[in-house]
């Protein structure tokens, strides 16, 4: 077994839980029975801009890195270094976005963020 995509894995998800955990450390503490402010609705766009790009990105070298194996066209890589620092935006947005730390919102970004660390390593690992 290769243990390179569930190492990224784990990987992502430090990144993604340490920034979540400090954000909030960071925030001011709220007065008692307060709640957290809702985030400003133009972070939902930046979000979605942000997944679509790693998204349509990381597809894109699976597949071209797929397709070299017999073409032996291989992608340039400053691609990957985008895909990584795309997967690093992706991972850090939920804690610039205000989200707070609760076991359901670290257990949503946890599963999240293993998914974005597995398909990263997929790409790389499939480039010839």
């Amino acid at each position: 077994m290769n243990p390179g995509p569930l190492l990224s894995a784990v990987a992502a998800v430090t990144v993604a839980m340490t920034a979540l955990a400090v954000a909030h450390r960071l925030r001011p503490a709220l007065p008692e029975g307060e709640e957290p402010p809702e985030p400003h609705p133009a972070l939902a766009s930046i979000g979605s801009g942000l997944l679509s790009g790693f998204i349509l990105l990381t597809g894109f070298l699976v597949a071209t890195g797929w397709a070299a194996r017999s073409t032996g066209v291989v992608p340039p890589g400053g691609l990957y270094i985008a895909d990584l620092a795309a997967g690093t935006a992706v991972l850090l947005f939920p804690s610039l976005s205000g989200l707070p730390f609760t076991a359901r919102h670290a257990t949503a970004v946890c599963f999240f963020a293993a998914l974005v660390g597995y398909t990263m390593s997929l790409a790389v690992q499939l480039r010839p």
